[in-house]
């Protein structure tokens, strides 16, 4: 399968924007109904677990835990798109893509999002500069008098992540499918229902999926965001490879329940990847 490293860039017109919108809550809302209506109990004897990586790209991992990830954080905290990224490439494509081209590419292509601590505007710049900045509030004036960054910090305050941008997954599909692909972004991407989800299982291919923490952690304590790859379920377990896991290389079980009710936390966050479609390039 031919490759190239090459997402198609986060901005686009409004237009499309909000198309691909309307795609994502139309899948949200699709499978947020249809997990919450399944029958739980009928996966209790169900065994379809896939080969686990031989190793899994943690987070912790020296070569990249410190280094910064756009303009907020760093890799080991806010880095989970990049790493299911890492692990659905390592699993369909025959190269060694590194970590630190996934990371640029999620930066470069303007899917790390964050803002301004007193600002509503989501921010997507790969860095955060005084000239970058400015651009980004041509209409502020408290931010147009500001000459270095201390200064916008203090009146914008610091700089907050808001997290990776989901869109990166459709994109990284499509990038990675063959030139010849009928595989559509955002429609032909997105799981809209269980049965889709256990036939991507069915036909070997793992499922990224998006999560709230404090579910899928069992930690009430727990905010945000999360994403993994699920591999298989295994009477009544979900088997998920997990970059943020040390304990088991990465591999972390709960029960299928915890999953889903991790999964549907927030009705128009819920998302999970159709990752078949490759089979067909």
């Amino acid at each position: 399968m031919a490759y190239k490293l090459n997402v198609p860039d986060s901005i686009v017109s409004s237009q499309e924007h909000q198309a691909r919108t309307k795609i994502r809550l139309e899948a949200a809302h699709s499978l947020y109904e249809s997990i919450k209506n399944f029958d739980i109990d009928s996966l209790e004897k169900y065994q379809t677990v896939l080969e686990l990586p031989d190793e899994v790209p943690m987070n912790s991992n020296p070569k990249w835990r410190d280094r910064p990830f756009g303009a907020v954080s760093t890799v080991q905290k806010a880095g989970c798109l990049a790493f299911v990224s890492k692990v659905i490439l390592d699993d369909f494509t025959t190269e060694n893509i590194s970590m630190e081209s996934i990371v640029e590419e999620i930066e470069k292509k303007h899917y790390r999002s964050w803002k301004l601590a007193k600002r509503s505007k989501t921010l997507n710049i790969p860095r955060a500069t005084v000239e970058g900045i400015k651009a980004e509030f041509p209409d502020d004036e408290e931010i147009q008098n500001c000459n270095t960054l201390d200064e916008i910090y203090s009146v914008a305050g610091e700089p907050v992540g808001i997290g990776g941008n989901m869109f990166f997954i459709d994109n990284l599909l499509y990038a990675i499918s063959d030139e010849d692909s009928s595989i559509v972004p955002y429609l032909g991407t997105r799981i809209f229902n269980v049965v889709e989800l256990l036939d991507c299982l069915e036909f070997n291919c793992p499922v990224p999926f998006r999560v709230g923490n404090a579910i899928y952690r069992g930690d009430p304590n727990a905010t945000g965001g999360h994403y993994a790859t699920l591999f298989g379920f295994d009477n009544g377990e979900a088997v998920i490879v997990d970059s943020n896991i040390d304990q088991n290389g990465g591999v972390y079980r709960i029960p299928i329940q915890q999953l889903f009710d991790a999964m549907t936390e927030n009705p128009d966050l819920v998302c999970a990847w159709d990752t078949s479609s490759l089979l067909l390039c």
